[in-house]
């Protein structure tokens, strides 16, 4: 593994994209990000504060192509999990790609396919204490702990759980990642709005099924999303 270390870069996600020589498990770590990107294209600045880094995974020639749509929900697991050895907290994950504590997220995921890789680009609000005009859904672990942490350690705890449970991903196990993701479901019962690219659907999110789709309950009928952009109606 090799590892890059910036006191500030445009975006850990492009700093891999960008490099001629990429290599498996190449790390990128920055202390700020001037335009960190977010799914659907977003943007934002990522403060000091923050665990912010990216690294690139080889597609493995035995795992058909439609099983790395799963890539994200194992990546917020491995985050839930390597966070979960941190501290006893109530962490949960939220279909696709983001991690919640007290019902308020403290991470968030975009996973990129450049080539033969994937870039997997990871923020967790470590040792954060302003939010802004966040501040009532986004919290870190300071926050809820009164702790400070050394956020190069957690950085390397989240990619060596990422390594254990992409290996049981290759190995067949989704059957049983599955599981522990519902178990953690954050969206199961909850009433949600999801805006698709030509509509919005209101309904009851279920579980996470087969091929990291989420069950959605509308009244009429049970659908199943692998897109979509969900919020919670309260």
């Amino acid at each position: 593994m090799r590892k890059y270390i910036f006191e500030e870069l445009d975006s850990t996600n492009n700093f891999l994209r960008d490099k001629k020589d990429l290599r498996e498990y190449d790390l990128v770590v920055a202390r700020t990000q001037t335009s960190g990107k977010g799914r659907r294209g977003n943007q934002w600045r990522s403060d000091e504060g923050a665990a912010l880094f990216s690294f690139a995974l080889k597609k493995d020639k035995n795992l058909d192509l439609k099983e790395y749509r799963k890539l994200p929900l194992v990546a917020g697991l491995s985050v839930l999990k390597g966070l979960s050895d941190l501290e006893d907290l109530e962490f949960q994950f939220k279909w696709t790609n983001d991690v919640y504590v007290g019902g308020k997220k403290i991470s968030g995921i975009l996973v990129e396919m450049i080539g033969d890789f994937f870039i997997i680009g990871i923020g967790i609000n470590v040792n954060n204490k302003e939010f802004g005009e966040l501040s009532e859904r986004a919290t870190s672990l300071s926050l809820e702990t009164g702790k400070e942490y050394d956020i190069q350690g957690i950085v390397m705890g989240v990619v060596n759980e990422f390594k254990l449970q992409y290996v049981r991903l290759l190995k067949g196990e989704w059957s049983e990642l599955k599981s522990e993701m519902n178990c953690l479901n954050y969206l199961k019962g909850r009433r949600v709005s999801v805006q698709l690219p030509d509509r919005i659907i209101d309904g009851i999110a279920g579980d996470i099924v087969e091929d990291g789709m989420l069950e959605l309950n509308t009244g009429v009928e049970t659908m199943k999303l692998d897109i979509g952009e969900v919020h919670i109606k309260f």
